[in-house]
């Protein structure tokens, strides 16, 4: 009988069944359209069911068969939970068939609570709270008030298995030492919260001026909250209200031994809070990942500096077992690619405002020219190094509206200008490029004319007649 199979193979077919169940329910939403030119109302496809009710409806039959297959079920289903803000209205249509309806649905406007999912998930972790166990990763998206974080925290409360959580960052701000040392620490088993996201928005005006949201109970002041077992931290957007910050980071960086650091889209931190983190971690740190925004995009990197005056190209250098890397900096230089014996492995990218030790643009001194040429032939010398080992290394470097590949001795960039100014002399012999200013992604969107790309020693030609400039 299939009850006597061993789990592991129960588990493998069970999963089978469950793939096989998604495909034959109903995998969109739909809603009614009543603004078509012939006055009828009309389906139209609102989006994809979510995953976690995927799963959750594609083990229906398993679990009323016996408690085994239900708990099996039920570890399958909420091992990924996704909760939402209600977003939207629901109109009144007098009937659940389309077909049946007579004349244009009523524009009555319902109201639906947004916050439903989250109470919902509240009320049944509270009453079932061996169904939260089976959570190994949980995302939040869309609350950001202190009723509902408090929500939040009380759903975290009773989910003792979780792997990755993702956060809005107000709940560093409204949940308290106890709550942030219940979800970091470690548990019977040994195990402990191994990824942590914090997302952050833009809050309306209204929303600022409201003084209830004004609070912060300062929990990384707590003596009992300790990052050391979090491998993997990643602080993603801005806000208006009480972003996270340098001194967070800092605070953070007491306990924390991460692996992976991702900080972007955000210009609420800067290289002081990073180099924390990183010293912090240095032994440890893998993954290095740090995009601010700035008015344009990722054109001009955060020009922080650390209080101690430390060269921030020596403090990367000194993390033995970083392999991927994609960083902003406030300057570079040769001391950056100089130490063969690094890891780094892939795709390495670097941006720069400017060159380590000067001033200014790099075309406008020609010591600040020769360093940065200096570098871009220190990280040719390092990707040949690294390629002797038999391990691939790829780097990029994005300075001002420019991207440079060593690898390949060229330079991508918008040359329209360039051709102007010299009459169509310059450059002479240019290549399309698939490169944009935010690197493999191409254009933009804004106004940026099509990239193209030229050798080293052209653009070199170009920048001493002043054809081209950074």
């Amino acid at each position: 009988m299939i009850i006597r199979l061993p789990y592991e193979l129960l588990s493998a077919i069970f999963e089978e069944a469950a793939c096989s169940n998604a495909h034959e329910i109903q995998q969109y939403t739909y809603g009614v359209d009543s603004t078509s030119t012939n006055g009828k109302a009309q389906r139209v496809l609102r989006g994809h069911v979510a995953n976690d009710s995927m799963r959750w409806l594609s083990t229906d039959a398993i679990r009323q068969v016996n408690t085994q297959w239900h708990d099996w079920a039920c570890q399958y289903a909420l091992r990924d939970l996704y909760i939402r803000r209600w977003r939207g209205s629901e109109r009144w249509t007098q009937s659940r068939k389309l077909d049946s309806i007579r004349g244009c649905p009523s524009r009555d406007v319902f109201y639906r609570d947004p916050y439903c999912s989250l109470r919902k998930t509240v009320d049944l972790f509270t009453n079932y709270p061996s169904l939260a166990s089976s959570v190994r990763r949980i995302f939040f998206d869309g609350f950001y008030g202190v009723e509902t974080n408090t929500m939040i925290l009380q759903v975290l409360k009773h989910c003792n298995e979780l792997d990755l959580v993702s956060l809005p960052w107000t709940t560093l701000r409204y949940g308290n030492g106890e709550d942030w040392s219940r979800l970091l620490g470690s548990r019977d088993d040994g195990t402990a919260l191994t990824s942590l996201e914090l997302l952050a928005v833009d809050l309306k005006q209204s929303q600022i001026a409201d003084r209830g949201r004004h609070v912060d109970k300062h929990p990384l002041d707590s003596p009992t909250v300790n990052f050391g077992h979090l491998q993997r931290l990643k602080l993603s957007g801005s806000s208006n209200l009480m972003p996270v910050n340098d001194d967070d980071l800092i605070a953070i960086s007491r306990t924390a031994r991460l692996r992976e650091l991702h900080v972007t889209g955000t210009t609420c931190v800067t290289t002081k809070g990073l180099v924390a983190l990183g010293r912090a971690s240095e032994d440890t740190l893998r993954i290095l990942e740090h995009s601010p925004l700035s008015d344009d995009g990722f054109e001009h990197p955060n020009a922080s500096c650390t209080d101690d005056g430390s060269h921030l190209c020596e403090e990367i250098v000194h993390c033995p077992q970083l392999r991927d890397l994609a960083i902003s900096l406030p300057t570079i230089c040769s001391d950056l690619f100089s130490d063969t014996s690094v890891n780094w492995v892939g795709d390495v990218q670097i941006r720069a405002a400017g060159i380590c030790g000067q001033s200014g643009k790099v075309d406008r001194s020609a010591a600040a020219r020769q360093a940065f040429f200096n570098s871009l032939s220190q990280a040719r010398d390092l990707i040949q190094a690294q390629g002797r080992r038999g391990v691939k290394l790829n780097i990029e470097i994005f300075i001002d509206h420019l991207i440079f590949e060593p690898s390949k001795s060229l330079v991508h960039a918008d040359l329209s200008v360039g051709e102007i100014l010299s009459g169509g002399t310059w450059p002479e012999m240019p290549h399309p490029s698939f490169k944009g200013p935010y690197g493999q992604t191409g254009q933009y969107g804004k106004d940026e004319r099509a990239y193209q790309c030229i050798s080293e020693d052209e653009f070199i030609e170009g920048l001493l007649k002043g054809y081209i400039s950074f």
